[in-house]
């Protein structure tokens, strides 16, 4: 139910900023015809200023609730990487599991009020294990990222992102040859990566790869007094274990004693940097993969 109030509150206010628009926002001349209005150009300083159709008023017409915490936000992202973002995906718009985005548990929660006591306790049965080793102010750090998800999926259209190739491409060489290239090379794998993404995109990806492929999905031996059985992992928690094998069958286990799991993620290389990137790490990596053309 929230999550269809918050849609319709969202077409709602998609609508109202049309017509606003159709009418004259601030920064247009206001007389004669629509065809002889000419638009101004307006200051970021202006567009700060703009009251409630600023980004207040984007968060009003939205009904996207109180602002998320962005220093919280960022210390949870690193968190919610290295807990939830197998299943997730980085920016929770779903992986294995679902998208966050319209999870009735995420958009009825403000500060973590009810997300953390439901992370603490996780819903096994329906594999969602639970993160009692986390304390209360990690899960509340990741309940405001995830609120921040939200609330960028929302406003996606709202905004222009700046210019982020503010790095030094050297030093991004430097960091790429001692971090990654056991695992990718300009010349191979990342041929021409400059020319394929735009650097925003570039970015994201390469700090957080999309498992969009089978060679990254995540593989797991399970063994048990029967023997060992491999395949590709569907499903992990705290009392079951579920594979896909190779003739595409699902194979389901239950964790008591004498079973065992081993994991191999081609991906656990990214999700252990992320905690370790410096703002710099990135823009200067960045630089340095824009200019592979």
């Amino acid at each position: 139910m929230v999550t269809g109030i918050r849609i319709l509150v969202a077409a709602a206010g998609l609508a109202a900023a049309i017509a606003l628009a159709q009418q004259g926002a601030p920064g247009t001349q206001s007389t004669g015809s629509p065809s002889t209005q000419s638009p101004q150009k307006t200051t970021p300083a202006q567009a700060a200023q703009r009251g409630p159709r600023g980004a207040e008023g984007a968060r009003a017409f939205l009904g996207l609730g109180v602002a998320p915490d962005a220093e919280a936000a960022k210390r949870g992202a690193p968190i919610f990487a290295s807990n939830c973002a197998f299943c997730h995906g980085p920016t929770a718009r779903g992986a294995e599991g679902p998208s966050l985005l319209t999870s009735d548990a995420v958009l009825a929660d403000d500060h973590g009020e009810k997300l953390v006591p439901f992370l603490h306790q996780g819903r096994p049965s329906k594999g969602m294990p639970a993160f009692a080793q986390l304390e209360d102010s990690q899960l509340k750090d990741v309940t405001e990222f995830l609120h921040l998800q939200v609330e960028n999926y929302a406003n996606r259209g709202s905004y222009q992102v700046a210019n982020i190739l503010v790095g030094d491409p050297a030093k991004g060489k430097t960091y790429f040859d001692s971090q990654c290239t056991s695992c990718h090379s300009v010349s191979g794998d990342l041929a021409h990566v400059g020319t394929t993404f735009k650097p925003l995109d570039l970015q994201r990806r390469w700090i957080s790869p999309e498992r969009n492929s089978p060679s990254r999905a995540v593989m797991a031996s399970v063994t048990t007094s029967a023997g060992v059985v491999s395949g590709v992992l569907t499903k992990l928690d705290d009392f079951q274990v579920s594979i896909t094998d190779t003739s595409g069958h699902r194979l389901d286990f239950q964790r008591i004693p004498p079973v065992q799991v081993q994991l191999k993620d081609p991906l656990a290389f990214h999700m252990t940097m992320i905690p370790t990137l410096k703002d710099d790490d990135i823009h200067n990596v960045t630089a340095y993969l824009e200019k592979q053309k």
